[in-house]
């Protein structure tokens, strides 16, 4: 266990306090189902690898190129584990119980094992209600977190003390955030880029331009897309180029602000802090504002500036930038309110603490919730396992997971029909004109949405 310092009484309190967030996070993920449309979804996909189509990413059978592959990857490993104790959905969410875990352990490397800093700078993080909310989700943007910052801390540690391994270690882990969720964290190239050109940074810009780590960058991340478009074509990557490339950044377009606002309301609290302190804030930025703070300052609102330029937004995309927030917010709270340290770990600490509640009891409502609409929606329809079953339009994941097999997605009303005299069960979330279901189903996850079953009268039920 690290040493602790001065006021190590109080600080075991915060350590003691986080230790139990973080157990009481392993343990009530346990409990939980599958908790969205969107969990389900990802959880298919882990599944389809694991029993059916592993390295290759697929979604009922079909290549899925819409995100890269390594949180797949890096979760079926956990999924094995889990498969064979009956504890899959738990399992499938360790990679982002453990990417939390990680990212404390880099802030503590980052604050030079300064414990005291370390602790403050974690409950800041764990206040925001958005960037918390996701330790219980199986989603990429935990791993997406945890692998920018990991990329962050060799950046800055290569300027403290530069090496070639250094300089390599960041490109890894800039490809592993590039295999995660794609181009998202390039936002923050022109952060470092303008970094180094306003403070004359050549170590940096030694960095950005060294040809070794661009070749290992381009290495790790170009197969994936290379082995896409050759074995099926540029039709695989459709999904990924026209709604998460041209409908989210050259469409319909949010408020300009939209980033903004959604990143201020989730530290709001330390705004305030900040705000009330405003003389003071000038001398710290005048007198005390080190290379880190501005690296990190740079790191955050540039690229939530630039994302704000964007059409669609959706404010996930943004946490991968809060671990800057705090950073910065931690140097500047310990200037102004030196003399009420004690005052402002305990507001923290509190904030942190009333999240971890409203997220857990969300989270566990939402879990009876849930268990009981998945047991109506899958009762009948698991009974139907041996039979003959198809979707009209889209697929259902919850029931393609729970069936472990694909199933036929008809897109034609015409196919409908051919299929319904074959015997097959239409599974459909919109109504079949001219046609007569047999049961309609709440949808688990979207209040006020239904799926239709539909059966040829001609067959029987069994």
């Amino acid at each position: 266990m690290p040493s602790i310092g001065n006021d190590s009484p109080s600080l075991r309190w915060y350590f003691t306090l986080l230790i139990g967030i973080f157990l009481s996070f392993f343990i009530i993920s346990y409990f939980l189902p599958l908790l969205s449309y969107q969990e389900a979804r990802r959880a298919l996909i882990i599944q389809e690898s694991y029993l059916m189509s592993f390295p290759l990413q697929t979604y009922n059978g079909e290549p899925y190129f819409t995100k890269p592959p390594l949180h797949t990857w890096i979760s079926l490993l956990f999924y094995s584990i889990g498969s064979k104790l009956g504890i899959e959905v738990f399992a499938m969410r360790l990679p982002s119980l453990l990417s939390y875990l990680f990212i404390t352990y880099i802030l503590y490397l980052l604050y030079k094992k300064n414990l005291s800093k370390t602790l403050l700078s974690l409950l800041i993080l764990f206040s925001s209600y958005r960037f918390l909310s996701f330790v219980y989700r199986i989603d990429l943007e935990p791993l997406f977190i945890l692998f920018n910052f990991a990329s962050f801390y060799f950046l800055w540690s290569y300027l403290e003390k530069p090496s070639t391994i250094k300089i390599l270690l960041f490109y890894f882990f800039f490809a592993c955030a590039f295999l995660v969720r794609g181009p998202l964290h390039l936002f923050l190239i022109p952060a470092y880029l303008s970094f180094a050109l306003y403070f004359k940074d050549k170590d940096l810009l030694k960095l950005l331009f060294h040809p070794l780590g661009l070749i290992l960058f381009l290495a790790l991340t170009s197969p994936w897309y290379v082995y896409g478009y050759t074995k099926f074509g540029k039709e695989v990557f459709q999904e990924f180029l026209i709604k998460d490339v041209q409908e989210r950044i050259a469409q319909k377009r949010d408020p300009f602000y939209y980033y903004i606002k959604a990143y201020f309301l989730n530290f709001l609290p330390f705004f305030i802090l900040i705000l009330l302190k405003f003389k003071e804030v000038k001398v710290f930025f005048k007198e005390r504002a080190d290379k880190f703070l501005k690296l990190t300052l740079f790191a955050l609102f540039i690229p939530l500036i630039l994302l704000s330029l964007t059409g669609k937004k959706f404010d996930k995309y943004i946490l991968f930038l809060y671990p800057f927030s705090a950073l910065w917010m931690t140097e500047i709270l310990c200037f102004l309110y030196q003399k009420q340290k004690k005052l402002i770990f305990i507001f923290v600490s509190f904030l942190t603490t009333l999240n971890f509640l409203f997220i857990t009891s969300i989270s566990l409502t939402q879990s009876r919730n849930i268990k009981t609409q998945s047991q109506i929606f899958l009762n009948l329809l698991l009974n139907l396992s041996q039979q003959k079953l198809a979707f009209y339009q889209r697929a259902h994941p919850l029931v393609l997971y729970s069936f472990k097999k694909t199933l036929p997605v008809l897109k034609e009303r015409e196919k409908v029909e051919e299929a319904l005299k074959e015997g097959y069960w239409i599974l459909s979330p919109v109504l079949i004109k001219d046609l007569t279901y047999r049961a309609v189903l709440q949808d688990p996850y979207k209040k006020g949405e239904f799926w239709y079953l539909y059966k040829n009268p001609l067959f029987s039920e069994n």
